[in-house]
C-alpha cells in the first residue's frame, strides 16, 4: 500500500509518532514484528513529565502510583524518601502500555499491523521508501524508525547504532499476599550495588519486578549474581523469579546523525535512553511528538529533509542526556556522598522529584553549579576511570 508515512516499530515512540501524524491528517501504516500485546523488557515506570506529553489518560493501564523511594547504598539500612506534594511516577507493564498506546493511534485513523517483520528498507530514486514485509511492499514518501537499537530501518539506511554501553537484568515476583507495607506507593533504589548502573525493587499490580543494571563490559557477566543479592538484601527469594530476561540499554553519541532526507529515528532506535536512570520511555515518546511536526511539513513539501527534528532534539534532549551520562560517571565514582544527599536532603530530593515532575531538567541542574559547570566533563572521564580501575580490581578478587 502507499501511504504519507510508514513508521516501523509500534512501542511508545512509534505509535505516538504515528497518532500525532494521522491527527495532523497524514495517512500512516503502523508495522512491528511481533503480535500485540506482547512483553518487553522494561521496568515500567512512566514519570509525570512523560505522562503530561499524552493527550489522554494513561490510568487504565496504572498498576501502582509511586509518591516516594526507599533509597540504601549497597547492604546498608534503607532510608524512606517520601514526595508529599504528589505523584512522582505511574508503574505499569509495557505489554498493557504498548497495545494502550497502539490503540489510541487506530482510534487517530492510524493503520496497525502486527505480526510483520520488516525484511528490507531502500531509498528509491524519486526519494520515497520502500518498506518490504512477508513479500509485500509499502512505499511512502517518510518513514520513521521506532524498532529499537538494533533496528532494520537505521542498518538498511546506514544510520550509526547507538552505543550499548549498558545491560539490565530483570525478572519478577508473584505477591499474591498484596504487596508488602514498605513497597506501598513506593520504589525501591539500590545504589553502589553494580558498577555504572543500580538496582531496583518496582511494584505492579500483582507482582515487584526486581532488576540489576550497569556497564555492559563490567556488569554483565555479573548481572545475575548481583540480581540474586538484590532479591535476598530486600527479602525475596531469587529461586520465586519468573519471566527473567536481559536487554540493552541504548545510548546516543553526541553527534549522532538522527535524519537523513525523509526517515529519522525516534526512542531506542535513536539511543535515547537517559544514562543515570536507565529511562526511555521519556525519550521515545518525547522524540515521538517531537518528530510529527517535522515529518508533516517534509510529506507537504513544506521543507526539504527532517533536519528540523534533529535540531529540536539537539536541543530539548540530548543535552540532558549528555548531563545525565557526565553525572552518572561522577556519581559512581564517589557514591557516598550523592547517596547521603538523596536520603538526608530535603532540597536535593526535591531537585531529584523535579526532573520526574519535568519543573527541573539535569542540564539545568548542572548550569546551576556555577563556577563549577566547566570542570564537569573532565571530572566525568576521571570518575569513569576510577571506577572502571575500582571495580577491575574488585572482580579481579
Amino acid at each position: 500500500m502507499d501511504v504519507d508515512v510508514i513508521v516501523v516499530g509500534a512501542g511508545p515512540g512509534g505509535s505516538t509518532a504515528a497518532r500525532e501524524l494521522a491527527q495532523r491528517g497524514k495517512s500512516v501504516l503502523l508495522l512491528d514484528r511481533a503480535r500485540f500485546p506482547r512483553d518487553k523488557p522494561c521496568g515500567g515506570g512512566v514519570t509525570v513529565r512523560c505522562a503530561e506529553l499524552l493527550p489522554f489518560d494513561i490510568s487504565p493501564v496504572v498498576e501502582h502510583v509511586v509518591t516516594g523511594a526507599q533509597i540504601r547504598r549497597g547492604h546498608k539500612r534503607n532510608i524512606r524518601r517520601d514526595y508529599n506534594a504528589g505523584v512522582l511516577t505511574y508503574m505499569t507493564q509495557r505489554r498493557r502500555l504498548d497495545a494502550f498506546l497502539v490503540e489510541r493511534a487506530q482510534e487517530a485513523g492510524v493503520e496497525f499491523r502486527d505480526g510483520q517483520a520488516v525484511t528490507n528498507v531502500e531509498q528509491l530514486h524519486n526519494g520515497d521508501y520502500e518498506v518490504r514485509v512477508r513479500g509485500e511492499v509499502h512505499v511512502a514518501r517518510a518513514l520513521v524508525g521506532a524498532d529499537g537499537a538494533n533496528g532494520v530501518v537505521k542498518t538498511a539506511l546506514g544510520f550509526e547504532h547507538p552505543r550499548e554501553s549498558a545491560v539490565a537484568l530483570e525478572g519478577n515476583i508473584a505477591m499474591p499476599n498484596g504487596m508488602p507495607s514498605w513497597l506501598e506507593g513506593r520504589v525501591a533504589l539500590q545504589l553502589g550495588l553494580v558498577p555504572g548502573g543500580y538496582g531496583w525493587v518496582f511494584p505492579k499490580g500483582d507482582h515487584v519486578n526486581v532488576g540489576v543494571g550497569g556497564w555492559k563490559a563490567i556488569a554483565g557477566p555479573h548481572l545475575r549474581e548481583w540480581l540474586h543479592t538484590l532479591c535476598r538484601d530486600y527479602g525475596f527469594d531469587p529461586a520465586s523469579m519468573t519471566n527473567l530476561r536481559g536487554h540493552h540499554l541504548p545510548m546516543v553519541r553526541p553527534g549522532a546523525v538522527l535524519a537523513a532526507g525523509g526517515a529519522a529515528l525516534v526512542g531506542d532506535a535513536a539511543g535515547f535512553v537517559d544514562p543515570l536512570s536507565g529511562e526511555g520511555i521519556y525519550g521515545a515518546i518525547s522524540s515521538g511528538v517531537a518528530v510529527a511536526p517535522a515529518v508533516d511539513d517534509y510529506v507537504s513539501r513544506r521543507t526539504a529533509t527532517l533536519k528540523p527534528y534533529e535540531d529540536h532534539m539537539r536541543r530539548e534532549l540530548i543535552p540532558d542526556l549528555e548531563a545525565s551520562h557526565a553525572l552518572m560517571d561522577i556519581f559512581h565514582a564517589w557514591p557516598a556522598p550523592w547517596v547521603w544527599l538523596m536520603q538526608h536532603s530535603d532540597r536535593f530530593f526535591l531537585r531529584f522529584c523535579g526532573i520526574l515532575l519535568g519543573t527541573e531538567t539535569l542540564d539545568h541542574l548542572v548550569h546551576s553549579f556555577g563556577p563549577l559547570t566547566p570542570f564537569l566533563h573532565p571530572a566525568a572521564r576521571a570518575g569513569r576511570a576510577l571506577t572502571t580501575r575500582r571495580w577491575g580490581d574488585r572482580l579481579a578478587t
